[in-house]
Parts: C-alpha cells; sequence; structure tokens
C-alpha cells in the first residue's frame, strides 16, 4: 500500500495601523445593510479590519429583583426599563447606564488559523483521495432573520427562549415591543463561532487491469467515484460557515455550498 500526506496551516494576524490623515475620521463604520440595527462592524487602529463592534450581555434577568440589583457605583438602576426575560447588557465604561458609550469590540471576522489536508491512498488498483480544509479564530455574524421585516421568521433556537424563571439565560423572551433592544442592538448575541472543518473531496478509483484494456486498445481505463462538500464540521447554526458576500464575516443568508456526487471514467490511448 502507498500512502500519501500533505497538509498545510496559516496563521494571521492583522492589525490596522493608518486609516487617514483627515485627524476627524477616528473610524470607519460598517453595516450590515439589511438589518435595522446600524453599524455592526468598526476599523480604527489598534484593531483588526472590520472588526465586530456593539453591546457585550451578561446573561438575562431572571426576575424584577435581579433587575433592581443591577446598579451603578452611585446606587442607581443601571437598566430601570428592563423586564424579566431582557438582555443584562454589561456597562463597560462603567457610568450606571446603557447607551453607545458601552459599545466595545466583540472579535474579528478574519481566521486566525486556515488549513488543508490531503490523504492519497493506493492499494493495488484501488486508489483513494481525501481533501479536507477549515478555518478558526473567528466569528460570524449570523443574520439570517430579517430585522427589517416584521413577520420574518425566527430559527428553530427561539423554542428555547425565556419563557419565565429559569428557562433561558441565553436567548431573551420574544415581544413585539423591543424596548431593551433585545434583537435589534447590535451585540455578541448574533456573533458565533467560525470555525470548520470540511470534508472538500472524496474520491475513489479502480483502474481496470490491462488485459480488459488492450482489447480496445487503450492504455489505461479508470473509473471513479467523487463526493465534493461532503460533510462540515461547525457550530455555525447558519447555513454555511464559509459564506461570501461583498462583507466577510456577515451572513446575510448565502446560499450554502451544495454537496454532490459525480461518477465517471478516465480512459487515455
Amino acid at each position: 500500500m502507498n500512502v500519501g500526506l500533505n497538509g498545510s496551516i496559516s496563521y494571521l494576524k492583522n492589525e490596522v495601523k493608518y486609516i487617514s490623515a483627515d485627524t476627524t475620521i477616528k473610524f470607519i463604520g460598517g453595516a450590515a445593510s439589511f438589518q435595522s440595527m446600524g453599524e455592526v462592524t468598526r476599523t480604527v487602529v489598534g484593531q483588526s479590519i472590520n472588526s465586530f463592534y456593539g453591546f457585550q450581555t451578561n446573561g438575562i434577568f431572571q426576575n424584577e429583583a435581579e433587575i433592581l440589583a443591577y446598579k451603578g457605583a452611585k446606587g442607581e438602576v443601571i437598566q430601570p426599563n428592563a423586564r424579566p426575560g431582557d438582555f443584562k447588557w454589561v456597562d463597560t465604561n462603567n457610568d450606571g447606564k446603557i447607551n453607545n458609550d458601552d459599545k466595545t469590540f466583540l472579535g474579528s471576522n478574519l481566521p486566525k488559523y486556515t488549513f488543508g489536508l490531503t490523504l492519497n491512498l493506493q492499494y493495488r488498483a484501488f486508489d483513494m483521495m481525501i481533501f479536507a480544509q477549515g478555518a478558526a479564530g473567528n466569528k460570524i455574524f449570523q443574520g439570517l432573520r430579517r430585522l427589517d421585516i416584521g413577520n420574518a421568521n425566527y430559527q428553530t433556537d427561539a423554542l428555547n427562549r425565556w419563557h419565565g424563571e429559569g428557562t433561558s439565560n441565553s436567548f431573551p423572551r420574544l415581544t413585539t415591543s423591543d424596548l431593551n433592544g433585545n434583537f435589534t442592538r447590535m451585540s455578541d448575541f448574533y456573533l458565533e463561532d467560525g470555525a470548520y472543518t470540511r470534508l472538500k473531496l472524496v474520491q475513489i478509483g479502480y483502474t481496470i487491469p490491462m488485459k480488459y484494456v488492450e482489447k480496445i486498445s487503450a492504455s489505461k481505463l479508470r473509473i471513479y467515484a467523487t463526493a465534493e462538500n461532503l460533510f462540515t464540521f461547525t457550530k455555525y447554526t447558519g447555513y454555511d460557515p464559509e459564506i461570501g458576500g461583498g462583507v466577510f464575516g456577515i451572513d446575510k443568508g448565502y446560499y450554502p455550498q451544495a454537496r454532490s456526487f459525480i461518477v465517471g471514467a478516465q480512459l487515455q490511448f
């Protein structure tokens, strides 16, 4: 048996060093365009290009007592308009209130690692090739639900929403009056781990013995079966972690790569 193994891995560290000579431009904001939450990325010196930017969540208020207990340094209730089932927002600047000044950088859409692995096997007249590739160290904005369309469907994650004390600490209550901005604020609620490993290509072949091939005046005849995009291992809940589109890392529901199967033959004379 002959075995061949080839692999590669790359590491990326991205940091913005310069934006503009115009001192009035401190950052460049980027919107999801189809959402109604405005800016979701920000490019600023010292951070990765198009870094996700928004609010941090710290669980969900389970009851009224937790809302009243969340106070600032001066004893003021930080989220007086919140209701049980709403997100508890992190007061990042410790000023006792939640506003745009509490937005912070939430991670990069650029993978830190990209990798690939190719395995070739050959045993007598049989051969096999397996190619896998993937990425890690990035986040994806999972924006499959259209906030600008009121009757847009939720995903099945909404079945695990908060609907009473202790029922959820990660998916807020559903309401037509989102005064707390649970869904309309850009936050880490929309960000998911973009790491994946994809079995990109698997091919199995068989080379017909020469005593049969010579009868048709050929020098080689190989038949094969190929499977593309066979399996994808990921925790991402969208259609495809290897998303494309105009703004990298923002999933607007791009059509996933199709799984395909091909049967063919190679004939040489």
